[in-house]
C-alpha cells in the first residue's frame, strides 16, 4: 500500500521528469522517436584547389528557434579530436538574401549557434576550407596541390546537433577543375561536364568515402567479384606507369585477403593511391576504400617500395578489422562524442599483424624480408626505454595525444606503440593457438569466425575485449584474458614470447637488416638504436637518444646536432663506420655535438659493432613463423 506522502513525491518526480524531457527537446537533443530532418544538400567547388582553397555550400532544412551545427571533431580512423576546424574560413548563413548572425560556442570550438527566425524552413551555409602544406606532424588539411587533391568530406561540412550520423542524409555534388579525373567508392547519380552528383548517402558513410581527383590518374582492375581496383593519382603522368610486378602483387593481396577472411563487407573497393611530394603522407582506412598517400618516386624506388610494402595490406585489412568490426569505444554515434582507444591494440595492432602476414603471403615482401621486418619491430620495442613506466595499454588509451607527438624522445616517452608491439603479441597468440591445437587451428580460424556475417553495403558490428577473448576460447581454450592483461599492463621487457613460440629468436650482428636500411634510405636517417641508442638525421640532428644506452649516458640528447665523429666532419657514413669498426678497435668513439651553439666532445667505450637485428631459428622447435607466412592461394 502506498502512503500519500510517497504518492506526492512520485507525482512531483514525474512532473520534473516531464519538464526535463521538454527542455531536452527544446535544446535539440533528439529522442528515439524524433524523425531526422530531410536531406541536406552539399555542393563542393574545387575549381580553385590549385590555390589551396575549397568552397562549399550546404542547404539545411530548419525550424524556427535555436539551431546548433557541428563541424566534425572526432574522426573515425584518426581516433583523435583532430577535425581541422582551424582551417575553416568564410563561414556565413543565409535565408534568401538575408544573412543570419551566428556564434561559435565559447567552450566547444566545433559548435556553431544560430537562431532561426519565424517563417524560415531552410538555411544556406557557405564556407571555405584552407588547404595546408605538409609539415613534420600529422595534418589532414594537407590534402591538395596544383594538379591533384583528396576531398575529405568532413573538412567541408556542418551537420545539425541531435541525430546520429547514420540517420542524417546528405546529397553531395562536386565540381572539379576542367578535365580532371576522379575516383571514389560513392555511387554516382549523374555527371555533367566537370560536375559530379552522387546518390543520397548517410553522413557517416559520406565522411567514410573520400574522393581522389586530379589531372593525372590511371585505374588498374584487381578483381571483378566484387569489383576491386587500384586508382593511381599523381602530380605527373610519368608516375602512373606502375610496375607490373606490383600490380600482380596487389592482385595476390586481394586473393589472399579473401582467403584469410572468407567474407567481404563492401560493394566495391578502391585503393586510392596518391603519388605526390605535396600532400601529407598517410594511410587511412575506410569501409570501401583506403586513402594512401606516398612520395611520387615510391613505386620506382626499390627502398621506398620496401618501406611501404605493408601499407595496402594494413589498410585493406581495416575493411574487416576497424570498419566492419569496430571496438565499442571507437564506434561513437556522431563526430563530437569522445572516442576511447583502450582496444587500439586490437583495432590497429591486430591489423598491423594481419597486414604483416598478408605482405608475406602476397609476395609484396619475400620471406627473408618479412623475417627482417619482424626482427626490426622486436628490436625497436626491446629498446623502448619508456616501457619501464608506460604500459602498452596506456599507449592505446593515450593515442589521441600520442598521434601528435614529435619523433624526438620517442623511446622514453613512447608513442603509438600499439601498432608494432601488438604485432609481437598477436604473433604469440597465433603460435599459442597452433601449439594448443597441434597445429590444426591458427589466427586464420579466428578471422574466419570474428569477421564473418553481413556482406554487401557497409555496416558496423562492435566488439569488446570480452568478445575477443570469447572468440579465441572458441578456437583454442586458454586463459586469454590473463594472457593479454599480463602483456598489455606490464612495464617490463618487450613481449618476445611469440618469436620463441614460433621457433625463432632475436639476435644481433653486423649483417645489415634489409628493412632497416630501406627505412633509413627513405627517411634520410640513421637508425643506431640497437648499438649506440641513437637515431640521427642526415644533417646530424639527433632525433632520439635512448636513456641507459651509450650515447645518452655520454651526454647526447635529442635536439643536439652531431658535427664530428672521431675527429672527422659528421656524415651518416662516418658514424656507421665508427660503429662498425668499434668491434675491432679498442679506442673510444668520439662524437662532437652542438647544443644550441655550444660544442661538446663525448667519449665513450663501445665495442659491439653495428648490432643489426635478425631472426635465428631455434633448433628442435616447430617453425610456425614460416607456416604463418605461407600463402593460402596458389601464386
Amino acid at each position: 500500500m502506498q502512503n500519500s506522502d510517497s504518492a506526492s513525491r512520485i507525482c512531483a518526480g514525474v512532473l520534473v521528469l516531464l519538464i526535463l524531457v521538454g527542455v531536452t527537446l527544446l535544446n535539440g537533443v533528439a529522442t528515439a522517436s524524433a524523425a531526422p530532418p530531410p536531406p541536406i544538400s552539399i555542393s563542393v567547388d574545387a575549381t580553385q584547389v590549385s590555390q589551396r582553397i575549397l568552397h562549399a555550400k550546404l542547404v539545411l532544412p530548419v525550424h524556427p528557434g535555436p539551431l546548433t551545427l557541428y563541424y566534425p571533431k572526432w574522426m573515425p580512423a584518426d581516433h583523435s579530436p583532430d577535425g581541422p576546424v582551424w582551417n575553416l574560413a568564410g563561414l556565413r548563413f543565409f535565408s534568401g538574401e538575408r544573412q543570419l548572425p551566428w556564434q561559435q560556442d565559447d567552450a566547444d570550438m566545433y559548435a556553431f549557434h544560430l537562431v532561426i527566425p519565424e517563417g524560415i524552413s531552410s538555411v544556406e551555409a557557405s564556407l571555405d576550407f584552407l588547404i595546408s602544406a605538409p609539415g613534420p606532424t600529422i595534418d589532414f588539411s594537407a590534402s591538395g596541390a596544383a594538379n591533384l587533391f583528396i576531398l575529405m568530406w568532413n573538412q567541408v561540412l556542418l551537420y545539425p546537433k541531435g541525430w546520429p550520423a547514420s540517420e542524417l542524409t546528405f546529397v553531395p555534388t562536386l565540381t572539379l577543375p576542367n578535365d580532371w579525373k576522379f575516383s571514389t567508392s560513392l555511387p554516382i547519380s549523374k555527371r555533367s561536364a566537370n560536375t559530379v552528383s552522387f546518390s543520397p548517402v548517410a553522413l557517416d558513410l559520406l565522411v567514410d568515402s573520400p574522393v581522389q581527383s586530379g589531372q593525372f590518374m590511371r585505374v588498374f582492375p584487381l578483381s571483378p567479384m566484387p569489383p576491386q581496383e587500384l586508382d593511381v593519382l599523381s602530380d605527373d603522368a610519368w608516375a602512373l606507369d606502375v610496375p607490373q610486378d606490383l600490380i600482380d602483387g596487389y592482385k595476390r593481396l586481394v586473393a589472399e585477403a579473401q582467403a584469410l577472411y572468407k567474407s567481404h563487407h563492401f560493394r566495391e573497393y578502391h585503393f586510392l593511391l596518391t603519388l605526390s611530394d605535396n600532400v601529407m603522407e598517410l594511410g587511412q582506412e575506410h569501409h570501401e576504400s583506403s586513402d594512401d598517400r606516398v612520395k611520387q618516386q615510391t613505386l620506382v624506388d626499390p627502398n621506398a617500395r620496401l618501406h611501404v610494402a605493408g601499407l595496402f595490406p594494413h589498410e585493406f585489412s581495416h575493411s574487416w578489422n576497424g570498419q566492419y568490426r569496430r571496438p565499442e569505444g571507437l564506434a561513437t554515434p556522431d563526430f563530437q562524442q569522445p572516442m576511447k582507444g583502450e582496444l587500439l591494440w586490437a583495432y590497429e595492432g591486430l591489423t598491423e599483424y594481419l597486414g604483416t602476414v598478408l605482405s608475406a603471403r602476397s609476395g609484396l615482401l619475400t620471406l627473408a624480408q618479412s623475417q627482417d621486418r619482424i626482427a626490426a619491430v622486436a628490436s625497436e620495442m626491446e629498446h623502448r626505454a619508456g616501457r619501464k613506466w608506460r604500459s602498452l595499454q596506456n599507449t592505446a588509451t593515450a593515442a589521441q595525444i600520442l598521434y601528435f607527438s614529435v619523433p624526438e624522445w620517442a623511446s622514453y616517452r613512447r608513442g603509438t606503440d600499439f601498432y608494432p608491439e601488438a604485432v609481437l603479441i598477436w604473433l604469440e597468440v597465433d603460435a599459442t593457438i597452433r601449439k594448443l591445437t597441434s597445429d590444426s587451428k591458427s589466427m586464420d580460424d579466428f578471422c574466419h569466425v570474428f569477421y564473418a556475417g553481413h556482406e554487401g553495403e557497409p555496416v558496423i558490428k562492435t566488439y569488446t575485449f570480452t568478445d575477443v577473448v570469447s572468440t579465441l576460447n572458441g578456437i583454442a581454450p586458454n586463459d586469454w584474458e590473463a594472457f593479454f592483461r599480463s602483456r598489455l599492463d606490464a612495464t617490463a621487457g618487450a613481449p618476445l614470447g611469440g618469436l620463441l613460440g614460433s621457433g625463432w629468436q632475436l639476435v644481433y650482428n653486423n649483417e645489415p637488416n634489409e628493412m632497416i636500411l630501406a627505412d633509413d634510405a627513405v627517411s634520410g636517417t640513421g637508425n643506431f638504436t640497437s648499438s649506440l641508442g641513437l637515431r640521427v638525421k642526415h644533417d646530424g640532428s639527433v632525433v632520439d637518444s635512448i636513456p641507459g644506452l651509450p650515447a645518452f649516458e655520454a651526454g647526447i640528447s635529442p635536439y643536439f646536432k652531431i658535427v664530428g665523429v672521431n675527429g672527422r666532419e659528421f656524415s651518416l657514413d662516418e658514424l656507421k663506420r665508427a660503429i662498425h669498426d668499434s668491434e675491432t678497435n679498442s679506442a673510444p668513439i668520439e662524437i662532437t655535438t652542438s647544443n644550441s651553439g655550444k660544442l661538446a666532445l663525448h667519449k665513450f667505450q663501445y665495442h659491439k659493432g653495428s648490432q643489426f637485428p635478425h631472426l635465428e631459428r631455434v633448433d628442435g622447435s616447430p617453425d610456425y613463423l614460416d607456416e604463418i607466412f605461407k600463402p593460402l592461394t596458389t601464386r
